[in-house]
C-alpha cells in the first residue's frame, strides 16, 4: 500500500494498532465516487485511504497522515458505542480553523447533519496523533 511510504513514526504506530482491529485499503471505489481523501466504512470494519487522490496534490506527506488520523477518531468513535457517536468532546474545546469548519459542513451536506459532531471531533483531532492514539486505545482495546 503506497500510502504507507507517507506515514510518521507517529502515524505507522496507529496504523499498527488499527490494522489488528480493521482493514485499511487504499483506492477504493468510494475514493472515485466522492471528492474525499477517506472514509471509514462501519459495517464493513473497513478504513479507505484515498492516496490517488492524495498524491495529485501538494504536501502529500501531510494530507496522508491527517487523512490516517482522521477516520482513526472515527474507528474510536465507532469502538465507544458500536455506531459511530461522538466521544463526546465539547464543542467549546474544539476550536477549528476557517478550512476545517468548511471541511465539516462539506461532511454534513454528503452525509447528513446527524455527522457534524462526530466530524468536528475528527478534524479537531487529526493533527494530534497523541491524543488519537489514546481514543483508538481507550474505546478499541
Amino acid at each position: 500500500m503506497e500510502f504507507l511510504l507517507y506515514l510518521s513514526p507517529q502515524s505507522t504506530e496507529i496504523y499498527q494498532m488499527i490494522s489488528r482491529r480493521i482493514r485499511v485499503v487504499e483506492n477504493t471505489p468510494i475514493c472515485r465516487k466522492y471528492d474525499i481523501y477517506g472514509w471509514f466504512d462501519a459495517t464493513k470494519k473497513t478504513m479507505n485511504i484515498c492516496t490517488d487522490r492524495i498524491v495529485s496534490r501538494d504536501n502529500v506527506k501531510y494530507y496522508i497522515n491527517e487523512t490516517l488520523l482522521h477516520e482513526s477518531v472515527h474507528l474510536a468513535q465507532y469502538c465507544k458505542n458500536k455506531s459511530l457517536t461522538p466521544l463526546k468532546i465539547s464543542s467549546s474545546n474544539m476550536n477549528l480553523s476557517n478550512r476545517r469548519k468548511q471541511d465539516v459542513e462539506s461532511a454534513v451536506k454528503l452525509i447528513g447533519p446527524h455527522i457534524r459532531q462526530v466530524e468536528m471531533e475528527a478534524f479537531w483531532m487529526e493533527d494530534k496523533p497523541n491524543e488519537v492514539k489514546y481514543v483508538v486505545k481507550k474505546y478499541c482495546f
